[in-house]
């Protein structure tokens, strides 16, 4: 694997632990499931939970996605499973 030192620098910078540990933070998960038990299962309900636990949870899916250990493959295919979200999420409507 080749990773450029620019690339490098930039995910300890905007990857760290304390980003990630207050995102995940972020996601109040007994709100979300009572959420879940009170709101009614329509389209737009799931994408707004749906909204509300990737932005909590994006740092550590980018930091993931680049893991060496995991295999490149893996990696390549959870970049793109985030990019999808990332879409759904940052879409107007």
């Amino acid at each position: 694997m080749s990773t450029s030192t620019k690339h490098m620098e930039e995910m300890q910078a905007s990857k760290t632990y304390a980003t990630i540990n207050g995102a995940v933070k972020t996601i109040n998960i007994p709100e979300m499931e009572e959420e879940n038990s009170l709101l009614p299962q329509t389209f737009a309900g799931s994408v707004q939970r749906l909204v509300k636990v990737y932005n909590g949870v994006k740092p550590l899916l980018s930091v993931i996605a680049t893991l060496p250990l995991i295999p490149q493959a893996w990696r390549a295919a959870l970049a793109l499973f985030n990019a999808a979200l990332e879409a759904v999420v940052s879409s107007p409507k």
